[in-house]
């Protein structure tokens, strides 16, 4: 009773006692097998009262229930799931030393508590609520459609392509959004999480179910799910102004190339009339009759006035300046493009209002058609001279601005402040001003020192920069030595540094014929039966239920999982996977189930308990350590009618790019599914620091995609070491400690001083950035979509731009110093490379094409796939393990090398198509005896 209470925290009937403590204590106390621990009930009372005497130990009680009841009122209004607030109270009585109850008894006091909770918050929203507001509520779901403006169908409805129709569509829903008011101050009592998750509750049911709810509930309900489909509106709107204007911009340099294709001719013309003028020139000629030849020439031409004008429209288009041309694509767009401006309220993140001042200038002169307006504002966010030269005239010696051509400039330079974060919009979330989620400096000064002792870096900026400066030096010196004695670098003609190609490692000898002797040993097996076995062994679709956190009310909730998982996990489609599954299940029973009890972040929680099963797996440890990870990305097929697709320049056709993070023993850490223009670099960090399973990496590579300055900067103070594989590495800045440093062999790489001023400057903002992340409050990506292109205000995108290439120019010199390390970053880029094919194998169903425009459902899909070959990797390595065993105890002679060249992403042995049924009956054997591997096997990872 003592050790199982020891473990449990509650005292369990003796009989259910686990047989293991029984033996152990009858081993121990030295008593024979025969005697069984059985005693009367007055005495096992004694005892656990002895017990809890011994253990210091309160009994549960009221004293208890009060304690669980104000940590659970607390916690109901961050959380929504029973489980997670039956987690909170658990680890409460346990902290307060009190003894748990049953579980039942602990289930229904946390059902009460947090039905008393909620139909608080219920109440007071109510209250605020006006009688018209309750009314517009109430119309969401009525069934009389005539009367109703503001529909579900339209709030839950996804966004389109920013075409001119589509834009007009989102500006109309905004608007009947907006007509309900501001939702801000009715939901005062509520934190942003409780709001998200009610959102998803209601977004989850139709109309019918939310008719059922009691009214309260309903109308707090439907008010978090406007509130939600406000702000993203919001976002939408600004992404479909930033898309058109970028279209804009695009179109216009594409007409600019065919029309300089246009006028090769008339360029060669002109040139063969000079030439013609050139060669009478050089004849011996007066002045006189050279001139009368030259004019005869011209009018044989088309005369000196046609060909002036021949002359200036070539000057014209011989630039790159497109910015004249971009009116006759941006004149289409112009109302809808100020219509989305004058919706939004944008403000400047910083105390230059130059540009906001411009916008409300422009605004202001909307339906003005003259031609110019007065040059009344401050005109220092033209920092480009093409524009100033468009923008700014002279009428009558008085300087002007062209009206048509300030609307174009203003709008561009917004959308540049808007992806930087020069300006916000209030009532956004992805284009709010990310500072203000920052920690306050305040919360982060007593963190720093533990903080950077962690990290290995000094706590002070000067120490920083003496430390740096210090590691530059010394290591660029050392390299420099390097160099001249090794073999694999070698200098050109022309001064550069070359590397010699790294050989591929030679197959050990007698591992192809192991490889063929065990995949002669791996079962044939079928993908379906693959998900059903994982599950049988890790019960993962626990993780699955209604959006509520209810139980699931399904006859056989497991096996509808499954279907589910396999059906959108290889993209089959519910009505393509409801014809192959003998009739025992619906199309609409499988979309049911993908809507209303599985989301991403229940998702990802299944794929963590893979990950971590993987984990305790000993065969990919003769793969990896763990401590590196790869991160690559590959495109999926996406229509093009939806906001996140976009057109891919490198692969063609429309769609989005899953981006994966990859350990090195090959299993698959985190995901995201990103726009095709955007730079990988920027989700990087985050697939790292999202990943919560077991596998833990801190060393991060990537291809040139993955990496840039600030992204060098940002990894090294969150600890994580970037070791990308870029190509053409000669042709990135390498700096210099200081300039009276020189370098006998690779002196031609370093072309920059490093600006160590601006580092220290700001030094507090780039450890406030860090920290904020570490505690939370922010994503990496949410830094680097304001960091990724050059901001003229914001001065700490080039703090962290001087920090990376301090931090770059250390690797790159590692990585030209060091051959086994150039080999490890390729044998860890090449996995990821490997499991970009892995998933295109599973993702058979629709040839590959994610036919959902919601991005939500676009990100599930790619959860959904990553769940499948996590599933297919633990069965594969399984499998692998138990044929080495086997192989192993028949004598064959096995080593740690000749496994290194195994792979779980093998699939000759999987059989994808056919009925797809979940047979219980065929279960297989529990697979901790493929744990273990002989010892002689894990001497070193490889």
């Amino acid at each position: 009773m003592l050790k199982s209470f020891q473990r449990l925290g509650y005292f369990i009937v003796l009989e259910k006692i686990p047989q293991e403590i029984v033996v152990y204590m009858r081993k121990c106390l030295k008593i024979k097998d025969f005697i069984n621990p059985r005693i009367s009930l007055r005495s096992q009372r004694y005892y656990q009262q002895i017990i809890r005497d011994y253990l210091k130990i309160n009994p549960y009680g009221k004293q208890a229930q009060k304690i669980i009841a104000i940590a659970v009122s607390k916690a109901t209004l961050v959380m929504e799931y029973s489980a997670d607030l039956i987690n909170v109270a658990i680890e409460e009585l346990v902290k307060e030393r009190y003894e748990l109850p049953a579980f039942s008894t602990l289930e229904r006091l946390i059902g009460h508590i947090k039905f008393l909770v909620n139909k608080r918050l219920y109440g007071k929203i109510n209250k605020k609520l006006s009688e018209s507001e309750k009314l517009i509520l109430e119309q969401l779901i009525s069934s009389d459609k005539e009367e109703v403006i503001l529909t579900l169908s339209l709030i839950k409805s996804p966004p389109k392509s920013p075409t001119l129709s589509h834009i007009k569509e989102l500006q109309d829903k905004f608007k009947k959004l907006m007509n309900f008011g501001d939702i801000k101050r009715l939901l005062l009592d509520l934190p942003p999480s409780k709001i998200k998750s009610w959102s998803a509750i209601a977004k989850a049911l139709d109309i019918a179910e939310l008719r059922d709810i009691n009214p309260f509930k309903r109308q707090a309900f439907l008010l978090c799910l406007l509130y939600q489909a406000q702000v993203k509106t919001r976002d939408y709107l600004v992404e479909m102004f930033l898309k058109r204007v970028k279209i804009i911009h695009n179109q216009a340099k594409k007409r600019l190339v065919e029309l300089r294709e246009k006028n090769l001719a008339q360029t060669a013309s002109l040139l063969e009339l000079l030439k013609e003028v050139l060669q009478v020139s050089l004849k011996d000629l007066d002045k006189a009759k050279l001139g009368e030849q030259v004019l005869c020439i011209f009018e044989d031409n088309g005369g000196a006035s046609n060909l002036l004008q021949q002359c200036q429209e070539i000057k014209a288009y011989s630039s790159k300046n497109y910015l004249p041309l971009l009116w006759h694509f941006y004149s289409r767009y112009r109302k809808a493009l100020f219509d989305i401006v004058n919706s939004l309220e944008i403000i400047s993140t910083s105390s230059d209002q130059s540009l906001i001042d411009a916008l409300n200038y422009v605004l202001k002169h909307e339906h003005k058609r003259k031609k110019y307006l007065e040059a009344s504002i401050d005109l220092s966010f033209l920092n480009n001279d093409a524009w100033r030269k468009l923008v700014i005239s002279k009428d009558a010696e008085t300087l002007v601005l062209v009206r048509q051509q300030l609307e174009i400039c203003v709008f561009s330079c917004l959308a540049t402040d808007l992806k930087t974060g020069d300006a916000c919009v209030l009532g956004s979330e992805n284009y709010a001003d990310f500072r203000e989620q920052l920690l306050p400096w305040a919360e982060c000064e007593p963190l720093v020192a533990d903080y950077c002792e962690n990290l290995g870096i000094p706590s002070t900026s000067v120490q920083f920069i003496e430390h740096l400066k210090l590691k530059l030096t010394q290591f660029a010196l050392d390299v420099d030595q390097l160099c001249k004695t090794d073999d694999q670098v070698s200098v050109s003609k022309d001064g550069r540094l070359i590397l010699k190609q790294i050989t591929a490692q030679l197959i050990p000898d007698g591992a192809e014929e192991l490889e063929t002797a065990i995949l002669k040993k791996m079962p044939e097996r079928n993908l379906l039966d693959i998900l059903t076995h994982v599950e049988y062994w890790l019960n993962w679709t626990r993780h699955f239920g209604p959006v509520s956190g209810n139980e699931p009310k399904l006859n056989d909730p497991s096996e509808r999982y499954l279907l589910t998982v396999f059906c959108y996990g290889c993209n089959l489609g519910p009505n393509q996977m409801a014809r192959h599954a003998k009739g025992l299940v619906s199309s609409h029973a499988l979309s049911y189930t993908n809507t209303r009890h599985i989301n991403a972040n229940k998702i990802e929680s299944a794929i963590r308990d893979l990950i971590n099963a993987y984990n305790r797996l000993n065969l990919p440890k003769c793969w990896g350590t763990g401590k590196r990870a790869a991160a690559d990305g590959s495109k999926f097929e996406v229509y093009e009618n939806n906001l996140l697709s976009e057109y891919h320049i490198r692969y063609g056709g429309y769609g989005g790019i899953a981006y994966h993070h990859v350990s090195d023993t090959y299993i698959a850490l985190f995901t995201h599914f990103i726009n095709c223009g955007v730079w990988e670099a920027v989700y990087i960090l985050d697939g790292l620091l999202k990943n919560s399973s077991d596998i833990q990496p801190d060393i991060l590579h990537a291809d040139t995609q993955g990496q840039s300055e600030p992204v060098f900067g940002l990894s090294y103070l969150l600890g994580i070491e970037l070791m990308p594989r870029i190509r053409n590495w000669q042709d990135h800045i390498f700096v210099r400690p200081d300039e009276t440093v020189k370098y006998e062999y690779i002196d031609s790489l370093f072309k920059e001083i490093v600006d160590w001023n601006l580092i220290q400057t700001h030094w507090e903002d780039l450890v406030q950035m860090a920290l904020s992340i570490k505690a939370g409050k922010l994503m990496p990506s949410t830094i680097f979509r304001k960091l990724n292109t050059y901001s003229r205000k914001n001065r700490i995108y080039q703090a962290f731009k001087a920090l990376g290439q301090v931090i770059r120019t250390l690797f790159l010199l590692k990585y030209i110093s060091d051959k086994k390390l150039r080999r490890e970053i390729t044998a860890c880029t090449n996995k990821v490379e490997g499991y970009n094919h892995f998933l295109d194998w599973l993702f058979f169903g629709k040839d590959g094409i994610i036919t959902e425009n919601d991005p939500e459902e676009q990100e599930k899909r790619l959860k959904y796939l990553d769940l499948v070959a996590s599933a297919v990797i633990l069965q594969n390595t399984i499998d692998l393990s138990l044929a080495v065993q086997e192989l192993s105890a028949s004598g064959y002679q096995i080593n740690q090398s000749q496994l290194a060249i195994l792979s779980p992403y093998m699939t000759n042995h999987i059989k994808r198509y056919g009925d797809y049924v979940v047979d219980w009956h065929n279960l297989p054997n529990p697979w901790e005896q493929a744990i273990s591997l002989p010892i002689q096997f894990l001497e070193t990872p490889i």
